[in-house]
């Protein structure tokens, strides 16, 4: 009676153990942000979605760039099991007008 109820129990463990392997981790956004804009040093600043949801297989998630010359771009990133960000998709790219620094103050 006692080795069918450790079975069971053993069972009953392995289950929970499967179920809670299974359901997907949810990174907040602007932890992700932070990371990227640590790791290059041409953007300003970034904002993520807030919940990306990471499963078995990694996760997918959109952020919104700013770089330091001025330009805004939307970006799709895809993160593998192992934690690498890699670009999948690149939208397209507003720039932002120039102003010409001078010191002179009657020049254009």
């Amino acid at each position: 009676m006692r080795s069918a109820a450790a079975i069971v129990f053993i069972a009953l463990i392995a289950a929970v153990a499967l179920y809670c392997a299974q359901r997907k981790t949810v990174a907040r956004g602007a932890s992700l942000a932070a990371t990227l804009v640590e790791s290059n040093p041409s953007l300003q600043s970034m904002t993520c979605d807030d919940h990306v949801p990471i499963g078995v297989n990694g996760a997918k998630f959109a952020c919104r760039a700013e770089f330091k010359n001025g330009d805004v771009a939307e970006y799709t990133f895809a993160m593998n099991r192992d934690g690498d960000i890699t670009v999948v998709d690149h939208g397209p790219t507003r720039s932002v007008p120039r102003i010409k620094k001078t010191s002179d103050p009657w020049g254009d």
